[in-house]
């Protein structure tokens, strides 16, 4: 069950909590962490179709919360299991992308 923050207005968390439950079952490989924080995510007012980093697939539609934290969980471990010449070109970096904090990826 989501606990919404208190300044997501009661209209919201139906919609949200309706968005919840349809992503729960198209997400059924989901993790026991992944939920945690897609209902955190969701929680502060945010649908789980959408990511705080605004990361759009190729045909220009945002990702969704999991995945994108997914993509950039991928990223992060590619560039630290790079050759010595990929770390070399992976050197510049941002450093938003190497202090990527997992546990809440869209933290300020």
């Amino acid at each position: 069950m989501v606990i919404f923050n208190d300044n997501v207005s009661e209209e919201l968390r139906e919609i949200l909590s309706i968005e919840l439950h349809r992503y729960k079952r198209e997400m059924p490989d989901m993790t026991y962490n992944e939920l945690l924080m897609v209902e955190d995510w969701v929680g502060a007012g945010n649908s789980p179709y959408t990511n705080g980093d605004y990361v759009c697939d190729d045909d220009g539609w945002p990702l969704d919360y999991i995945n994108t934290i997914i993509g950039w969980q991928a990223m992060a471990e590619e560039l630290e299991t790079g050759s010595s010449s990929e770390k070399e070109a992976n050197a510049t970096t941002p450093d938003f992308i190497k202090n990527l904090n997992f546990e809440d990826p869209f933290s300020t």
